[in-house]
């Protein structure tokens, strides 16, 4: 509205046609104090109920462990023995005479068989031929020997190697096509372990709080210059030098509300955890598993009932040994070693003043809210009913297997709740005037500006009545949040294992520093509105008359308090019809009064 209201009277000046006219001036001042009470802290109105959640503590990404004790290379050049072995071989078989092709191919062994030839002829002879028939006798005789040796040789040899005979040889043994001269060998041995995980652990912080009220004291020192119209001539437009200074009482208290808290374990992980172990020469094995959880569990919550009842572990404190409802604060609680809380009531009333730096009234509280000590992983697995559920184990083949803790959380959060305020006010003015004046180029009776952007104006008759009354448009600012030291012990992945001999323990280790101070957590409320309530001052009337030679001296106007009537129409940022609506009230009000004034008189209208 503020904004809106200075832009109208800017314009009122860009178009104004008149010049102003320095003269002799003497100082009016009047002293204003606006007062409201009983808003609410959270938004304009007076019922509001903040409810808001807020992670508390680490994420993190592709956080990764390895360690790696596999010694040589997958495919390595070394000589090959099995050929010197072959070179040397395929040389002695040449030696002993044999060709390349026996020796790479082999060849058998043979005896030496005599050639025994043709089988041998028979003569014929006749009747009468005796040294014929002796001969014949002889063929016959050779022809048996022949035949009986080559009966005999046909038994182990073909009738082709029994004619024609064959030379004795030795056996040669294959050796075969030569083998390379290099081999590539898989030189490694040993082992190597490798995890990575990405997640979110901490805790989730909700908290729901009523309707808080905010008391706010505002004052002004408003000054003007009333000029000496001696010789001043009315066609020339006069400003009034009009001027604001915050001064006097400025004051703003807030007072808490009651709250509802809860806070929850949360704890979600993924990843995976592998390994793989090599041997000579049978090779590599390699074995991986992964997880995924996504778990939430309660911690401690209090008055979600609206009677003050708290909640441990999902159970009531009487479980452990504890009253059921807090009956005085701080109260304490210690579950199974787990979970220690400390719940206090908090009540960050703020007080503050006038900061000179900014023109503004700002206001700080802070009390103390919950001090916690839990085993986040531990809650979180008892309250999933599995105990191991941040571990296990996975197998390397057949050569061994790996066991790991996926994760181990320690928190000692102390948190306070604070809240900063800063009210930003503007003071306005709406005069009326029992004679039209001219303001921009139009005739008006009535004239609603920011007191420090008073345009000029021109005033057409010889005496003229000004009654101002004085309204603030002001601004609130609510930032609400969580402050906390933090001890966060986040210990990531560690895995065991024992393989060909290796027994060695490694692990990610802590993802946030042992203790840290992080001061301010996200915002959990931040909201800027219109702070309504404040009254009016109406202002005593002053004449501006260019028939008295003598100019009034300076002097200290009196001021009364009036209900202010456009605050029905403050339950939200104004829009420009509502604007109109709220100056249209305004005027209404102003007229009312100004008819009562005996300082008045009947107004003309253009």
């Amino acid at each position: 509205m503020a904004q809106f209201l200075r832009v109208c009277c800017q314009l009122a000046v860009l178009i104004s046609t008149g010049i102003s006219y320095s003269v002799q001036a003497n100082l009016l001042q009047y002293d204003l104090s606006f007062t409201t009470s009983g808003q609410s802290i959270w938004d304009t109105g007076d019922s509001f109920m903040l409810d808001q959640r807020s992670f508390l503590g680490a994420q993190w990404q592709d956080q990764q462990v390895d360690i790696d004790l596999i010694a040589g290379r997958e495919d390595v050049n070394v000589i090959n023995p099995l050929r010197a072995a072959y070179d040397i071989a395929f040389a002695g078989c040449r030696a002993l005479g044999n060709s390349s092709s026996t020796c790479i191919n082999g060849q058998s062994g043979r005896i030496f068989v005599p050639k025994l030839g043709s089988r041998p002829s028979v003569r014929s002879c006749s009747r009468f031929a005796v040294a014929c028939k002796i001969a014949r006798a002889a063929d016959l005789t050779r022809r048996a020997a022949y035949d009986a040796a080559f009966s005999l040789c046909r038994k182990s040899f073909s009738s082709s190697v029994c004619r024609n005979g064959q030379s004795a040889r030795l056996p040669v043994a294959p050796l075969g096509t030569a083998p390379p001269s290099f081999l590539e060998v898989d030189t490694r041995t040993g082992v190597a372990v490798q995890g990575s995980t990405d997640g979110r652990v901490g805790i989730e912080l909700g908290i729901e709080i009523g309707s808080g009220s905010v008391d706010a004291t505002v004052s002004y020192q408003a000054t003007l210059d009333l000029p000496d119209t001696l010789n001043l001539d009315k066609t020339n437009p006069i400003n009034f030098n009009a001027n604001s200074l915050l001064a006097g009482a400025n004051t703003l208290d807030t007072s808490f509300a009651n709250l509802a808290l809860n806070v929850d374990a949360i704890m979600e992980l993924s990843g995976t955890v592998g390994g793989e172990a090599c041997i000579i020469p049978a090779g590599c094995s390699t074995g991986s598993t992964p997880f995924n959880i996504n778990e939430r569990a309660s911690i401690l919550s209090f008055n979600q009932d609206g009677e003050g009842g708290v909640s441990l572990l999902g159970q009531q404190p009487s479980v452990f040994g504890f009253p059921d409802q807090a009956n005085g604060f701080p109260f304490s609680v210690d579950a199974l070693g787990i979970v220690e809380a400390t719940l206090h009531l908090p009540q960050p009333n703020a007080s503050g003043g006038l900061d000179t730096n900014t023109n503004t009234l700002k206001a700080s509280g802070q009390d103390d809210l919950v001090d916690l000590f839990i085993d986040i992983d531990n809650i979180v697995a008892s309250a999933a009913g599995v105990p191991g559920l941040f571990g296990s184990s996975a197998p390397i083949g057949t050569i061994g297997s790996i066991g790991y803790d996926i994760i181990d959380v320690q928190m000692g959060p102390t948190i306070d709740l604070k809240q900063d305020f800063e009210l930003e006010p503007t003071l306005f003015v709406s005069m009326a005037f029992d004679k039209a004046v001219m303001v921009g180029g139009e005739m008006v009776t009535e004239l609603i500006s920011a007191w420090d952007l008073l345009p000029d104006i021109t005033f057409l008759d010889d005496v003229t009545t000004v009654t101002p009354t004085f309204f603030l448009d002001a601004n609130l600012t609510n930032e609400t949040l969580l402050d906390f030291d933090l001890e966060l012990m986040i210990d990531l992945l560690q895995i065991n294992f024992d393989i060909l001999g290796f027994d060695r323990q490694i692990g990610i280790g802590n993802v946030l520093a042992a203790g840290a101070d992080l001061f301010q957590s996200p915002n959990l409320f931040v909201n800027m509105f219109p702070l309504g309530g404040f009254d009016l001052q109406v202002g005593e009337s002053f004449v501006v008359d260019f028939n008295n030679n003598t100019p009034p001296p300076p002097t200290t106007l009196a001021v009364r308090s009036a209900i202010n009537p456009i605050e029905a129409f403050a339950v939200s940022v104004p829009t420009p019809s509502s604007v109109l609506l709220m100056l249209l009230a305004l005027s209404v009000l102003v007229l009312s009064l100004s008819a009562n004034s005996n300082h008045l008189r009947k107004r003309n209208t253009a």
